[in-house]
Order: C-alpha cells, then sequence, then structure tokens
C-alpha cells in the first residue's frame, strides 16, 4: 500500500481555484476530517492501527443512511468498551474495500469513502483526476443515501456551495466538470467548464483527462477554440496598428493635411503603449500561443478607449432607424434626442458610411452614440514662409481659438472620476492641442480621430464581453467569450444559453449609466423632481444642480456677454459648437459669443435667445456663488 501511495498522483481541489498534490491519505489523522469534539473514529480497515478520521456520530445519523444504520445493527459499528484512548470515544467505524479488487480499486475505494465524509462536512475533494472523483463519489452517495434522496442535486449543491465550479486556470479541473456535468445533463456547470475549456483549449487538448470529454463536446470545444482564434487574429492585425483598411479608403480624396492626422493618431497611440507595455505588439516569446492579444490587455484597452469615448461622444445625437429613405443625400441618418433640428454634411456622411461599412463587415449594430462632439471649424490657412532671422511665423490667436474649441466640446462636467482619471484620455487631450494647431481644422482633426475610436471600440466589442452568468472568471488571461450557439450538444435545438453580445459592452451600456449618474445626481442635492433622460441640459437651472468638483473646474471655460439692458446671457460648452450651434440658435441671428455679426434689433435677439436658454434666469445667482467679482462686460457686437 505504501508503495503505491507514493506511485500514485493524488490531488486536493479546496473550492479556491486552485489544485495542490496531496498524500495525507496515507497519514495517520486527516486534518480537514478530524474534530476535536468528535465521538466516532473512523479507520480504513482493520489492519489500520490508528483512525483516519474523529467525527460526531450525529453526522451519521442525520444522514439517514439505512446501509449506515444497518451496519450498526449487524455489529459492523461496533461501540469499543474497552477502547482507552478516550473516554469520550462511542463509536469505531472500520470501513473495509471489497474483496478481490486490486491495489489501484482498494486506493480508489479509500479516497471515495475519504470524500464521502467531505461531502457530509463540507471539506475538499481528492483524488486521481476531477471527473473520476465526481463520478465514485456519485456511487457512493447511491449507494450510502437513502433511496429518496435526489443524489445528483446533492452533489451539485456541494460542488456551488464549496466553490468546486471554480475552473479558472485549471485545465484538468475544467475537464473533468465538462465531462461529469454532461452525464448529469447539468447545464450551469457545462458552460462553467466549456468556456474556461475554450480558453484553455491548447492545455486541455495535451492532457489525458481530455479523453473523458464526449466525442461530440471535443468536437464543440475544437470549433469554439477556431472561432475564438479567428477573432483574435483579426483584432490583432488592426490593433497592432489601429490601421483600418475602412477609414483608410475612405480618406482617398481627403488633403494631405487631414490624411496626417489619422497618421499622427495612430502613431500617438502606438507610442503611449510602447511606453505601457515596452513594445506594441506586445513580444510574449511563446512559441506555442504566437498570439499576443490577451483578456486582460483587451480589457485594459477596453476601459481606455471608452474614457475616450465619455469625453467626446455626444449624447444627444443617437441613429434614425426610422428613416428608410433609399436616396442617401435625402436620408438622415442621425437624429437628435432633444428634439431640435440636426444636419449632416458632406463629412458626415463618410465618417458614417466608414461606420456602417465597419460593422457590415464584422455583422456588428451600431453603437447607440455614434457622433461626436465637434469643435467649430477653424481653416488651416496657408504655411507662412520660414524667416531666415525668425522661423516660422505662430499664430498665437488661431492656436488659443483652436485649444478652447477642443475644450468646450468635450463632457468633462459629467464625467466619472474613472474615466476622468484614465491616462490615455488624459495624454490624448494634451496631444489634440499640440497637434499641429496653427495647420490643420480643428473640426476635420476631431472627425477623424473618432474615426478611428469608433473602429477601435467596435473591434474590441467582439472580444471584451464575457459570457453572461458565469459563476467565476478570476484573474485568468484567456477570453471567455466563446460561442455557445446549439449547445448544450444534448439540447441542440433549444437555445439555453445567452451568447457573449457586443450589446454587453460598455458603449451600449453607456446611455442607461448616463441616466442614472444624473438621477443620483439630482438625488443627492435634495430636488424633489428629478428631470427625465429626455430633458436637454440646457432646460435645467444651475442653482437646482448639486456642486462637483468637474462642475467647479469647468467655470473657467464658461462665457458671458451682458446686453445693454444689464441682463447677462450665459453659454455652457454645449452651446459652442458648430452643430449644437445650429440646433439651439435661428440662423439669422448669431451670438457675439461666436463672433459673428447681430441683428440690431438686440431685443429681439434676447427674446429668441430666451426661449432656448431657459438657465439664463440663474445667472445673478451663479456669479455670487462661485465669484465675488463681477464678469467683465463688453459690448454685444
Amino acid at each position: 500500500m505504501k508503495g503505491l501511495e507514493q506511485a500514485v498522483s493524488i490531488k486536493l481541489w479546496a473550492g479556491d481555484g486552485t489544485s495542490a498534490p496531496w498524500g495525507k491519505l496515507k497519514q495517520v489523522r486527516d486534518p480537514e476530517l478530524w474534530d476535536e469534539n468528535g465521538d466516532t473514529l473512523v479507520f480504513f480497515g482493520h489492519k489500520r492501527a490508528d483512525p483516519s478520521f474523529k467525527i460526531r456520530s450525529n453526522l451519521l445519523h442525520d444522514s439517514k443512511s439505512d446501509v449506515l444504520i444497518q451496519m450498526m445493527r449487524d455489529g459492523r459499528i461496533k461501540t469499543r468498551q474497552a477502547d482507552k484512548q478516550a473516554t469520550s470515544i462511542r463509536y469505531s467505524l472500520c470501513m473495509e474495500a471489497p474483496s478481490g479488487g486490486s491495489r489501484i480499486d482498494v486506493l480508489r475505494y479509500h479516497i471515495t469513502t475519504r470524500n464521502f465524509f467531505a461531502f457530509m462536512l463540507r471539506k475538499p475533494l481528492v483524488g486521481f483526476t476531477f471527473y473520476q472523483a465526481l463520478v465514485d463519489l456519485q456511487d457512493r452517495l447511491e449507494y450510502y443515501l437513502a433511496t429518496t434522496t435526489d443524489h445528483v442535486s446533492a452533489l451539485k449543491s456541494y460542488l456551488v456551495n464549496l466553490g468546486l465550479v471554480n475552473v479558472c486556470n485549471e485545465p484538468r479541473a475544467a475537464a473533468g466538470l465538462l465531462a461529469w456535468s454532461e452525464d448529469v445533463r447539468w447545464n450551469e456547470g457545462w458552460r462553467e467548464a466549456f468556456v474556461h475549456s475554450v480558453g484553455m483549449y491548447e492545455r486541455i487538448s495535451q492532457l489525458q483527462e481530455s479523453a473523458d470529454i464526449s466525442l461530440a463536446t471535443n468536437a464543440h470545444l475544437q470549433r469554439a477554440h477556431l472561432e475564438l482564434q479567428a477573432r483574435v487574429q483579426e483584432a490583432e492585425v488592426v490593433l497592432s496598428k489601429f490601421y483600418f483598411d475602412d477609414a483608410h479608403f475612405a480618406q482617398e480624396d481627403l488633403s494631405p493635411s487631414v490624411r496626417a492626422t489619422s497618421d499622427r493618431f495612430r502613431k500617438f497611440l502606438r507610442q503611449f503603449y510602447e511606453k505601457e507595455y515596452q513594445s506594441w505588439p506586445i513580444r510574449k516569446g511563446q512559441q506555442s500561443n504566437p498570439l499576443w492579444l490577451d483578456r486582460a490587455i483587451v480589457s485594459r484597452l477596453q476601459d481606455d478607449f471608452s474614457a475616450l469615448y465619455e469625453y467626446f461622444v455626444n449624447r444627444n445625437v443617437v441613429w434614425n432607424d426610422e428613416d428608410d429613405t433609399e436616396d442617401r443625400r435625402a436620408r438622415n441618418w442621425l437624429k437628435s434626442t432633444n428634439n431640435l433640428n440636426f444636419g449632416l454634411d458632406g463629412e458626415d456622411y463618410r465618417m458614417l458610411g466608414v461606420f456602417r461599412n465597419l460593422e457590415s463587415r464584422l455583422i456588428a449594430s451600431h453603437i447607440p452614440h455614434p457622433y461626436p462632439l465637434l469643435p467649430n471649424s477653424v481653416p488651416a490657412v496657408p504655411a507662412a514662409k520660414k524667416s531666415k532671422f525668425r522661423g516660422k511665423k505662430i499664430d498665437k490667436p488661431r492656436e488659443s481659438r483652436v485649444a478652447h474649441g477642443y475644450a468646450i466640446s468635450s463632457n468633462l462636467h459629467q464625467l466619472s472620476r474613472k474615466h476622468a482619471k484614465n491616462g490615455l484620455a488624459q495624454a490624448f487631450i494634451h496631444f489634440e492641442k499640440a497637434d499641429n494647431p496653427g495647420e490643420v481644422d480643428p473640426r476635420e482633426a476631431r472627425r477623424e480621430r473618432w474615426i478611428i475610436i469608433y473602429c477601435v471600440l467596435q473591434t474590441l466589442a467582439g472580444l471584451s464581453v464575457d459570457v453572461p452568468s458565469l459563476s467565476f472568471k478570476g484573474n485568468v488571461s484567456y477570453f471567455l467569450n466563446a460561442s455557445l450557439h446549439g449547445l448544450p450538444p444534448w439540447n441542440p435545438t433549444e437555445q439555453i444559453f445567452m451568447d457573449a453580445t457586443r450589446e454587453q459592452s460598455h458603449c451600449w451600456l453607456a446611455p442607461e449609466i448616463w441616466e442614472e449618474e444624473q438621477y443620483d445626481r439630482w438625488a443627492s442635492s435634495g430636488t424633489k423632481s428629478i428631470p427625465s433622460s429626455g430633458r436637454s441640459e440646457s432646460s435645467a437651472t444651475y442653482d437646482s444642480r448639486p456642486l462637483s468638483p468637474e462642475s467647479e473646474s469647468m467655470i473657467s471655460t464658461m462665457a458671458t456677454t451682458v446686453d445693454s439692458s444689464g441682463v447677462a446671457t450665459f453659454y455652457n460648452h454645449e452651446s459652442l459648437s458648430e452643430l449644437e450651434t445650429t440646433e439651439t440658435h435661428p440662423r439669422h441671428i448669431k451670438s457675439a459669443y461666436l463672433d459673428s455679426p447681430c441683428d440690431p434689433d438686440l431685443d429681439t435677439v434676447q427674446q429668441r435667445e430666451d426661449t432656448y436658454f431657459t438657465a439664463r434666469s440663474a445667472v445673478p445667482s451663479l456669479i455670487s456663488r462661485y465669484s465675488s467679482k463681477p464678469l467683465p462686460m463688453r459690448p454685444p457686437g
């Protein structure tokens, strides 16, 4: 027996997603099953001089096992009156293995005996393989426990409560759980094991335990692995250089300066991640697995680009699914959620065409809010000649207007702390301001960068979402979004499992998050009436809003004008972009802040603008609330 125990590798699964060698069967006592307050000793047969377990006798009575009770009546479990080990011991249970078996059979019997008491006491499981341990324990439960007991359900409950379905980074346990779950038709256990097995397929396919998995499930594993690998490889191609053919071909008719904007942005992204990972794409040096993109890297990219999305997305613009017009020029592809007029120019149609082509190729749904906050156009001027003595002339006023346009065309005041502190977003803000501000139209530049951001987010959405309802995900590097269509194999016609879909990614869930954040901000301020999600920002007074660090920091970026009658006009960041100006101002009336001529009739101007900016009534209180100094006076013209 000693030589056999040393030759056979026995493992312990503790329920925390780890396994370890276990050799306590040859020890005198099993520490997991030794209760100092117990009154029953358990021996592995009469040949053992020392007990292996010490348990409480009420555990045997509570099991309602006819077999054990009959063994007590037959004298197989006897109360040893002469037992001198301890006066509290009432029973000694000798568990004899069936005769005629091989040494391996005897060892398996004793391991299963140990696992039976571990099952009763909710202790870790041991065995040669995870599948063998589960099959043997199921047979022992059927033999010991009452016939009215649902043994399979009891064993499922034991696995779930102890966390033994946690097979993260454990290919042997995943293979065993997958095989046993198929034997008993356990949907949840099979899904958990299958998804992890697909992620660890390269390791599982080389294990002997893979022979326990049925041929049908093995075929599904290989198919899901190849499909997932193809998705990862496609993502690696575009994310290695952040280069998308859909966007590149659409730039052929653009000026070289606009195309150069995309090139510089891609270079910025590569340099940013080279600094983070020492190289980009990442060199892992694993010849067995040449793929460099894993779940942890995708999660990091998803967080970073979601922060960029939150910074610059126009929350009031969505796809217009109601317009079925065939003519592209006549069709309104987008619409405004605040019921204001919304128009698209030729470059906007080109951008949306890129998105539609990409989504058609990926068989993907639209990101609900596809349009960015764009600054006012500041057309590029011909480059000034370089002076022999003074160098190249710098247009400081133009650069200031460009920097200001970028600053106000953002959602900085609405960001969560997580997104506001994101490293890529902060680096991008500095990059954008310094990216040839004297030569590039900021509106065109922002649009080209947004195209890349959108394409990256659509690509990441196909990998960043895990299969829903997984119990354990852990810190695993492999992907957990294998396709479950037509599974499990014993029920291929009914859709039992939900696949991971891009609609569970951040950009699709963001509108609900925005609504919850808005509700929380208003609720924390003590306001009784909570505005609906469809209410525009400009319809709320700033007196009723709660103070936040973001709001305080934004005050410096706000502008005011005062007309001859002393009425202050308050403009927030949303009123300054060209599109938002089109939505909120009549076309023949321009604001003084936009450096456009105004109608001589100032009273008419004030009356019309008051229709759109109801927040102006809060300006006097806002002035006294944030500053003790009066705002600067200047004529509106």
